[in-house]
């Protein structure tokens, strides 16, 4: 039998898929992500230079750690006071949060448009793996690359809290803090590395919007308040000159306590009216600017309240108070008056200066996550194919 050239190039041609009975499946989203960060990270530990990187960063840490400690030793041996090493765990837990913000937007802003611009993305986006997979398991990998460098720092911030008054749960509530900020920041520079072509350019702009959200938030929120401050005139009654001067007189000489203060019980009353011009800042209008501050959100996470109570406040504790009390309305200014009540040394408790305030920091962390997904929605619109338009100049392999 005569076979026609169309058929012999038929019988030699390979068989497809299809018609051999093997089906090429489509990996789902989990292994997709998973095959995508393990890819990552192989060619990220091919490089010496996040090693290099981590022992600069031991060092660093170490140095400040030390000195903190030697600095707190020296105050306590001066003022003959009991150590007290809680500052250190505050300020080591800090200065880890400035670290990720430094090294998140470079370990993860260029992660797709550096492919872009070599030409090896479009290698990447002709599989099956979906574009969500690409997208966030980039980000996967760059997140756990930064939480590497967090257990990097972990024996310094341990060292600090078992010098320091506190207990293992605040521990794992702060480095559950910096884990989020640094993925936060991580998922902002992959959105952004997917949106902007030149690598150099999303890096910067990652650099930029952490910036703002450290910085940039303090700027605005005084601004803010800046414009929104008003001045009012108060009259207001006090003591006089000669009152104060006659109640000091009484403290002079050996007298022991209870003929001090029979002596100023005897003081006559003398009362003043006076004006004077007083501001009104409305921070209960725009308190929520500076919830989104990085070091804002560690800080309300991570306080201690009582430490203010007892005069020795840490950082977290200074940060979360301030931000809280912004929370309540300022009070109209009104004539008012302090005659004859005899002056008072009494000061309300932190319970009491909080009250009827919210925690602030989930919502500054849920506006970040807004954040996160609206460069990431971005980053996925720019990175699906097949592309609808592709910007001027784009190399598309």
């Amino acid at each position: 039998m005569t076979m026609s050239p169309a058929d012999t190039a038929a019988s030699r041609s390979p068989q497809s898929p299809e018609s051999s009975g093997s089906r090429v499946h489509a990996p789902g989203f989990w292994r997709g992500l998973g095959a995508i960060a393990a890819l990552e990270l192989r060619q990220r530990l091919r490089s010496r230079t996040l090693l290099v990187l981590a022992i600069v960063w031991f060092a660093i840490i170490g140095a400040v750690t030390v000195s903190m400690w030697f600095v707190l030793s020296l105050s306590s041996s001066t003022y003959d006071e009991s150590f007290d090493a809680y500052p250190l765990f505050s300020t080591i837990v800090y200065f880890v949060l400035l670290f990720g913000t430094l090294v998140a937007p470079a370990i993860s802003a260029g992660s797709i448009s550096s492919e872009r611009a070599n030409g090896t993305l479009a290698t990447t986006q002709v599989t099956l793996v979906s574009t969500w997979s690409i997208l966030l398991g980039k980000a996967l990998a760059a997140w756990v690359t930064g939480l590497a460098f967090l257990v990097v720092a972990s024996p310094f911030v341990i060292l600090s809290l078992a010098l320091a008054r506190t207990g293992p749960l605040q521990l794992l509530v702060a480095v559950l803090a910096l884990a989020l900020q640094i993925g936060l920041f991580t998922a902002f520079g992959v959105g952004l590395s997917a949106m902007i072509s030149s690598s150099l350019f999303s890096i910067v702009t990652a650099y930029l919007l952490v910036a703002l959200l450290s910085v940039g938030t303090l700027i605005a929120f005084a601004l803010a308040v800046g414009v929104g401050t008003r001045y009012t005139e108060v009259e207001y009654r006090t003591f006089s000159q000669q009152y104060w001067e006659a109640y000091s007189a009484c403290e002079t000489g050996d007298q022991d306590s209870a003929a001090i203060s029979a002596c100023q019980e005897r003081v006559p009353v003398e009362c003043i009216t006076e004006t004077q011009t007083t501001s009104v800042s409305p921070t209960d209008r725009f308190w929520w600017i500076l919830a989104m501050n990085p070091y804002v959100i560690v800080g309300d996470m991570v306080s201690v309240r009582h430490t203010i109570d007892s005069g020795n406040g840490d950082l977290f504790s200074a940060v979360s108070f301030g931000v809280r009390s912004m929370q309540k309305s300022p009070s109209t200014p009104a004539d008012y008056s302090d005659c004859p009540a005899q002056p008072s040394d009494g000061f309300s408790s932190v319970e009491e200066q909080l009250e009827g305030t919210i925690p602030v920091w989930w919502i500054g962390l849920g506006l970040q996550v807004l954040i996160a997904a609206g460069l990431l929605w971005g980053g996925y619109r720019r990175l699906d194919t097949p592309a609808a338009r592709l910007p001027k100049g784009s190399r598309v392999a």
